[in-house]
């Protein structure tokens, strides 16, 4: 089963649904890509050679898309931000609130966690 920026290609699965599941790219980044690496529509994960591994990991690099750990590590810094400053965003997000103006009487029921001692 080969990786591509740490993401686990499955041998049985359709290669662009398998691309689609890095992080930060959806279906139709996934099928540009794979169109540039020269997959037709039906390739799977057992058609991937060690070379074309290669080449698809190097056009994902070449993307101007921030991908895998740098997305979630941009993510979260933009979050710790709104922490820092002591924003109304930043201080839903610490107490695991909506964020973004949902009510919290009757919905939000898997968002709010009951942990007082988080602020």
């Amino acid at each position: 089963m080969p990786f591509i920026i740490g993401t686990p290609i499955p041998d049985n699965k359709i290669l662009v649904q398998s691309v689609s599941h890095i992080y930060g790219i959806g279906l139709a980044e996934s099928e540009i890509l794979c169109q540039k690496a020269g997959f037709g529509d039906d390739a799977r994960g057992i058609h991937l050679t060690p070379e074309k591994s290669k080449l698809l990991e190097s056009l994902v690099d070449n993307t101007d898309l921030l991908v895998g750990a740098d997305l979630r590590r941009f993510q979260n810094d933009k979050i710790r931000r709104l922490y820092a400053i002591a924003t109304y965003r930043g201080l839903r997000h610490k107490k695991g609130l909506p964020v973004r103006g949902q009510r919290t009487h009757t919905n939000a029921k898997k968002r709010v966690h009951f942990n007082i001692n988080v602020i």
